[in-house]
């Protein structure tokens, strides 16, 4: 039998700190999720408004239905969404579970982050990263494109982040080579073949800003992984009725991000199981 060490062990067992300072750990993890839903209640406008070519740094918030300006008080974090019983206040028109979600998915990757890493620029540069990927993952489902402008933003960030805690740059700079070609050799012969764009550029600069991030190793974890999520997911669509056609155009970028999030936290057991495996 294979048995290989829980990947939530592995991560919790190395934060000593977690282990002896619960009452710090409890206030401070408070802190960050709040600090989270905040900063997910703006992504909720970059998601929105890049793929419109609308400014994130301009203008007041607006409901898409109505388009009237929204007070401070509409835009608390999930709890405006509650008391407003989901619908606008002014046009009353429902407003989508879809913003909420995004506001608690982005609080529990802020706590996730300080919980793994504490109060470091480690949790500063995996928010960043897995900001990137949520932020990604949702306009390429919405509009099947990759924003250029998201990507620069974060690999820069993160880039920064990592030249102050200390990396192997060799292996980044490879990481990023590595996964750019080998997904732009994707796009070259997936559009010789249908003679036309099947496989998005975007996901090509998407994986190359992965790389850079994450290094050789967990670039080509996530490269690899990234066809075996989409192959999980459409199988259970499939299972569940939903007709996906082999010609029918899906996104891909989300599949990726779901990929590097996973590596991000579990490649060392991915590694370990695949040794496991093949050792026997």
């Amino acid at each position: 039998m294979i048995t290989v060490n829980s990947p939530f062990e592995n991560i919790f067992s190395s934060c000593l700190w977690v282990q002896y300072n619960h009452g710090g750990v409890f206030i401070f993890g408070v802190v960050f999720f709040i600090y989270g839903m905040l900063f997910g209640s703006f992504y909720n406008v970059v998601i929105y408004r890049i793929p419109l070519d609308m400014s994130i740094a301009k203008g007041r918030s607006m409901c898409p239905s109505c388009s009237t300006s929204l007070r401070a008080i509409d835009l608390v974090p999930l709890f405006s969404w509650i008391f407003l019983g989901r619908r606008c206040r002014y046009c009353k028109s429902e407003i989508s579970l879809r913003y909420p979600l995004i506001e608690i998915a982005t609080g529990g990757l802020f706590l996730l982050s300080y919980l793994v890493f504490g109060p470091s620029l480690e949790a500063l540069f995996y928010i960043s990263l897995w900001s990137m990927l949520l932020i990604t993952a949702m306009i390429d489902y919405d509009h099947m494109i990759i924003s250029d402008a998201v990507l620069l933003f974060f690999t820069v960030l993160g880039i920064a982040l990592n030249l102050f805690i200390g990396f192997d740059y060799k292996s980044h700079i490879l990481g990023g080579i590595a996964g750019f070609s080998f997904y732009l050799l994707i796009y070259v012969a997936a559009k010789a073949i249908y003679k036309k764009e099947a496989f998005g550029f975007g996901d090509v600069m998407l994986i190359g800003a992965i790389g850079l991030l994450l290094g050789l190793r967990d670039t080509v974890l996530t490269s690899i992984l990234s066809f075996y999520v989409a192959l999980f997911v459409i199988l259970g669509l499939r299972l569940l009725g939903k007709k996906i056609s082999v010609k029918e155009e899906v996104p891909f970028g989300p599949y990726i991000c779901i990929s590097a999030f996973i590596v991000s936290l579990w490649g060392d057991n991915l590694v370990e199981l695949y040794f496991r495996i093949f050792s026997m």
